[in-house]
């Protein structure tokens, strides 16, 4: 297999790397963002031109042959071919299917599905994927991605000659699917659709792993504990993906969620550092990041948190855990410092806090899956198997039963 050069240097030597790199004869993983728009562009057309992969820029997360790079959890090897421009997405997906496994798990960065750099990664990605024999099944996963670029990564689809999934997170309009590809509207629901198709079954997709009956039981423990005044959800992510994903989810449960990465420019938070209603955050946007990766430094979140309890009108707190190489190594014994100090914070004011996380990890990760879920657990934190459960699990909650309604029970 051709080499894979980890190009991580800032402001113009990573362009510059990058290009010694792919005129050698090798696949790029460019881990920095420091290039220009008009660089990525030139970057991805000559990496087009030689048939092979530049990963990024901003490569948060790709596996290739087994490979990682950024932060990447431990996923058994088989035959899903994953492809998203989002770090957080590419976890989520990768860690649902581990059950089944993936052949690679490709970072085409999060501009490539801008209007100027066309999907250029992601039509190298599947290129890619498509001559790859290991590949039986392809996912991809995009966020915040216009009509043109959909209706080109779908046609890249229809050609690919293989079974794929195809998720556009928070897309306004309904595209037409080639009769190989399956739409799904949450990263779950994309795990799951490919999880069935490499097993040649028909996907079974629940909105909870756990029984109905249970999931009430938890929902009515946690809502009948809050104050007077208590009713707001607030979602403090480490992964764009996954706090847009939780969007998705949440306003047809609650309805309008405000944030920093909104599904419309008519709830985008005026003060990121301050929510409003609904609201859920990424903090690992430019406006609140400072360059430094949540999923590793995560005291503006711990600070976040507290911040959130302090406001009486906070019902429930909603978290991604992010587990892997290169991440935070006890993220869950963080947080959970952080959550029991928010939790007596809101005691104190006569109320409760109900917190709700999702781990992203698999039981290979360095940081021991299930001890993070336990750490969580012993200070009230209801851990839940996917941030799609997460997010259902928190409107339940939050509505104080009334969501069972949408969700069909």
């Amino acid at each position: 297999m051709t080499e894979v050069v980890a190009v991580s240097s800032t402001g113009p030597p990573a362009a510059q790397d990058a290009i010694r790199a792919l005129e050698a004869g090798n696949h790029v993983a460019l881990l920095s963002l420091g290039v220009t728009l008009a660089e990525e562009v030139e970057l991805k057309r000559a990496a087009a031109e030689r048939g092979l992969l530049l990963l990024g820029p901003g490569c948060g997360t790709s596996i290739l042959a087994g490979k990682g790079f950024g932060i990447w959890n431990s996923v058994r090897r088989g035959p899903i071919g994953v492809v998203c421009s989002s770090g957080s997405g590419i976890q989520e997906i990768s860690c649902l299917v581990d059950k089944i496994g993936i052949s690679h798990a490709l970072g085409v960065g999060p501009r490539d599905m801008s209007e100027r750099v066309n999907a250029a990664g992601t039509l190298g990605a599947l290129k890619f994927l498509r001559i790859d024999n290991k590949t039986k099944v392809v996912v991809v996963a995009a966020r915040g991605l216009t009509t043109g670029v959909a209706k080109r990564v779908l046609g890249a689809l229809k050609n690919l000659g293989k079974p794929a999934v195809a998720c556009f997170l928070g897309a306004r309009y309904r595209f037409k699917f080639p009769k190989n590809v399956i739409s799904a509207s949450t990263l779950e629901e994309a795990a799951a659709h490919a999880v069935a198709l490499a097993r040649d079954q028909k996907s079974h997709g629940g909105i909870f792993s756990l029984p109905a009956r249970e999931v009430s039981r938890i929902a009515e423990l946690e809502y009948s504990n809050f104050g007077y005044g208590q009713k707001y959800i607030r979602g403090l992510y480490s992964g764009g993906a996954l706090c847009m994903e939780a969007q998705v989810i949440l306003r047809e449960l609650v309805g309008p969620v405000h944030s920093n990465v909104p599904l419309e420019p008519r709830l985008r938070l005026p003060d990121p550092h301050s929510s409003r209603g609904h609201a859920c955050v990424d903090l690992g946007a430019p406006d609140l990041s400072g360059g430094r990766h949540p999923a590793v430094d995560l005291g503006p979140r711990c600070e976040r948190i507290l911040k959130e309890a302090r406001d009486w009108e906070t019902a429930t707190i909603l978290l991604d855990v992010v587990l892997g190489h290169g991440a935070h190594p006890d993220p869950a014994g963080e947080l959970a410092r952080a959550v029991e100090e928010a939790k007596r914070i809101t005691d104190r004011g006569g109320g409760y806090l109900s917190v709700i996380a999702s781990v992203i990890g698999t039981a290979r990760d360095p940081q021991n899956l299930k001890a993070q879920r336990k750490k969580l657990e012993k200070v009230g934190v209801v851990v839940t198997p996917s941030n799609a459960q997460a997010a259902r699990m928190v409107a339940v909650i939050a509505t104080k039963g009334k969501a069972w309604k949408l969700l069909g029970k």
